[in-house]
């Protein structure tokens, strides 16, 4: 099969027009917002509702549909072209629906929350980048256009987390995601330069079609195919084939906050509340998840182990972290961790739909439950006076807010219900469909792995009790800051927003309600399902991972109610260990407030997140610096020395070169020229001009020569 019959560029689709509007709305936004200043919020959130409304567009026009691919060329080198490729089905329909949605809903509450920051125009248009940059990552089928929006997400994240530069952590905050999401680009980038090595394309359909077409010969991964119309045969040890799938999930692994590269994210709540829902619910975290789907039929079996592996280790240790946290936008951030290591543990067991299937449902209570902590702690700063400040985040000023917010309580217990997995709640819809597949690749891989299934269903536990001593924490007892603060000082009334604070937060609130996807408590009978289905692993047969298709519904059905039960089980034993320990009046709660550092090492592992930044600041970095310094002292003293020590031999031997050429050289010629002169000088005496003399001369001579030839 010839490469270029595979990547033919189509023919004009209108299509185009409404995936350039897609791109170029929020891209406007960016470029315009900045200059409207007090303008800024209401144009921009119109930008945003105009580009919902294309993607709802979109999604009525083309639902139906089996994929429709829209190529042309790009620029060429040679005989070697490179093409861009748009690619609109149900999974990026559904995409363009969430990230719009909940870009449009942060917008809206943003114009509440940032209302009386100076720099609130260019906050909008950075939210109009980050917008942007997404969308391309959803619409764009060709991995180095991905790669390239992938990276502009990265740029808009460092920007937004940073927003208040002003301040010191939110720079180093920034500076941290910014660096740890470019290790992850590191290994994208080997993924993508692989994958061109063996098939001269980043189109993703063309690599998608070749690698069908490959085979593995004598362990050598082997890719034939016509270019040009002259045969290719690219020929590579078939540990590349899953070394290209690792190194592309390197980059997922820095996006999506995956171990041993999550660290950054809990730093990412020096950001506005309002940018941390964006972050965590449809746009960069999610991007790791989205593009794995998308390689998913060319992974290889080993690099689907590895991939379950991380997921199921961060979802495990995030849950541990967020067990001791005080800051609430923390133990949100680490809940956001642990629920993409599920996403990521359902593309490692092959549970392609169930991974998308929480990616949709996480997005809507997650970003639920962020703008609803931001109501929170917006309410709070209203209470702030010159003489009276405190951490507006910090849950132990909280405690009793159900009784002054009880709008944002219904809100955020319904989304933190979804979070833990409760029946009739989206999140027990997803999180146990990721459950049930994964208790199924276990019974079929056996072996080791079955500590895979033990972290997930522990994490379940782990779920349902941070996110109920934080419920317990912060809405029921007493508000505890009239007791931290001056008694001198009087207090505002605390309540709920305004429109723009409540509107988004209920609108995420009801569409973490089950009924949004099916009257039914089983995934597989919710419309998701019967839209996204577990497509075909394309690999070679030997390298090919086992499919959850190939395997009986029966043996689903026979798993379903043992998975399920023991979920819920979990998920109530969470709750109720956080209701005897943090309930009104029992002994954790009473001493929450007067808590500081944890005491205990297992206190102290969940507080300090594992002492991964301690490992990070205290072992690598400095390994790093002394690594830095050594190679400093080795290239001044051996590098530079040896290059100083060639510079002084060469001035050395010009000196000598000089002095041999101008004593012996020019000297062989001075003494050439003077013995010259003195032999004319004595030669010139004979030149008299007497013939006589030089005929007696000649004779004299003559005679001479026959005297020495005689004797």
């Amino acid at each position: 099969m010839d490469i270029n019959d595979i990547i033919i560029v189509t023919d004009f689709n209108p299509l185009i027009f409404w995936i350039l509007a897609l791109l170029g709305i929020p891209l406007l936004s960016f470029f315009t917002a900045t200059f409207l200043k007090k303008n800024a919020p209401l144009w921009a959130s119109t930008l945003l509702f105009a580009n919902l409304l294309v993607a709802i567009y979109l999604a009525i026009e083309y639902w139906g549909t089996q994929g429709v691919t829209i190529r042309g060329d790009w620029f060429g080198i040679g005989d070697t072209r490179f093409t861009y490729s748009f690619f609109i089905d149900q999974l990026a329909l559904i995409m363009l629906l969430v990230v719009n949605f909940i870009a449009l809903l942060v917008h809206f509450f943003s114009i509440e929350y940032m209302r009386h920051d100076a720099q609130k125009a260019r906050y909008f248009g950075l939210l109009g980048l980050f917008t942007f940059s997404m969308l391309g990552i959803v619409l764009f089928n060709d991995l180095l256009f991905i790669f390239i929006f992938w990276e502009l997400v990265g740029l808009s994240s460092y920007l937004l987390i940073g927003f208040w530069f002003e301040k010191k952590s939110a720079s180093l905050a920034a500076n941290k995601a910014f660096i740890m999401n470019r290790i992850g680009d590191l290994g994208f980038l080997t993924g993508l330069m692989i994958l061109y090595a063996q098939f001269q394309t980043f189109d993703l359909e063309g690599i998608k079609s070749l690698t069908i077409l490959s085979s593995i010969e004598d362990g050598n991964w082997i890719a034939e195919y016509f270019k040009n119309g002259e045969l290719v045969r690219n020929s590579l040890d078939g540990r590349w084939l899953s070394a290209a799938g690792i190194a592309l999930f390197c980059g997922a692994v820095g996006k999506s906050a995956q171990f041993p590269l999550q660290v950054w994210l809990p730093d990412a709540m020096e950001g506005p509340t309002p940018v941390s829902a964006l972050i965590h619910a449809a746009t960069m975290v999610a991007a790791g998840v989205f593009m794995i789907a998308r390689i998913f039929v060319i992974l290889d079996a080993q690099a689907l182990e590895v991939i379950a592996v991380v997921g199921a280790i961060t979802a495990f240790m995030a849950a541990v972290a967020a067990l001791s946290q005080f800051d609430i936008k923390k133990v949100l951030a680490y809940s956001t961790i642990s629920q993409l290591g599920y996403m990521v543990l359902a593309m490692g067991v092959g549970a392609y739909t169930a991974g998308l299937f929480h990616l949709v449902t996480h997005a809507m209570f997650k970003a639920g439950l962020f703008l609803s902590a931001g109501t929170i702690i917006h309410q709070l700063h209203q209470l702030e006076t010159e003489e009276t400040r405190f951490d507006t985040q910090d849950m132990r000023v909280m405690g009793g807010l159900r009784k002054f917010m009880p709008f944002t309580f219904f809100c955020f217990l319904i989304c933190a219900l979804a979070l833990a997995g409760i029946p009739g709640f989206t999140g027990f819809l997803s999180k146990d469909a990721i459950l049930l597949d994964t208790a199924v690749w276990i019974d079929e891989k056996g072996g080791g792995f079955y500590f895979i299934e033990v972290l997930a269903f522990a994490t379940v536990l782990l779920t349902a009790f941070y996110t109920f001593r934080m419920i317990f924490l912060v809405f029921t007892g007493t508000f505890r800051l009239p007791n931290l603060v001056d008694k001198s000082v009087t207090l505002k009334p605390l309540k709920d927003g305004n429109i723009f604070l409540k509107l988004p937060a209920v609108l995420l609130a009801i569409g973490s309600f089950s009924l949004v996807f099916g009257l039914s408590f089983k995934a597989e009978d919710t419309w998701f399902y019967q839209v996204i289905q577990n497509p075909i692993f394309l690999v070679p047969e030997p390298y090919a991972a086992f499919n959850l298709i190939d395997i009986p519904l029966e043996y689903f059905e026979f798993l379903h109610a043992r998975v399920v039960t023991i979920s819920i089980i979990l998920a109530l034993a969470g709750l109720v260990t956080a209701f005897l320990m943090y309930r009104p009046g029992a002994r954790f709660a009473t001493s929450f407030p007067e808590k500081r550092e944890p005491i205990g090492f297992f206190r102290q592992i969940s507080f300090y997140h594992w002492y991964q930044n301690a490992l990070y600041e205290k072992v690598i970095l400095k390994f790093i610096l002394m690594m830095s310094r050594w190679l400093a002292w080795f290239d001044e003293k051996v590098l530079d020395g040896f290059v100083n020590m060639i510079a002084k031999l060469q001035v050395v031997i010009a000196h000598l070169v000089a002095w041999f050429d101008k004593n012996i050289v020019d000297g062989f010629v001075h003494l050439t020229t003077y013995t010259t002169g003195k032999v004319g000088q004595m030669t010139r005496s004979i030149q008299s001009g007497n013939v006589q003399g030089y005929i007696m001369a000649a004779m004299a001579f003559l005679i001479l020569m026959l005297i020495w030839l005689l004797f």
